[in-house]
């Protein structure tokens, strides 16, 4: 399912187990961000990417729990 054909107010929870995958990969990359030798752009880009999948997650209640690094519903 992607995101363009989820209706709205709902995610399937695989799409969002996955945005959460891809937020944890991309902070595995961002510790060593100095090694990547990457430019102005490409670092405004990553960033841009970041927000928008933690706002994929925080839209649908959910967050990382950072004790057990999984996907967990934020309770309002």
């Amino acid at each position: 399912m992607s995101l363009l054909h989820s209706p709205d107010g709902h995610i399937d929870r695989k799409v969002l187990l996955a945005v959460a995958g891809a937020i944890r990969s991309i902070e595995n990359v961002t510790g060593t961000i100095v090694e990547y030798n990457i430019g102005y752009s490409d670092a405004q880009d990553l960033h841009h990417i970041m927000r928008r999948l933690w706002a994929i997650l925080e839209t649908n209640g959910y967050t990382i729990d950072t004790d057990t690094n999984r996907l967990r519903r934020v309770t309002p």
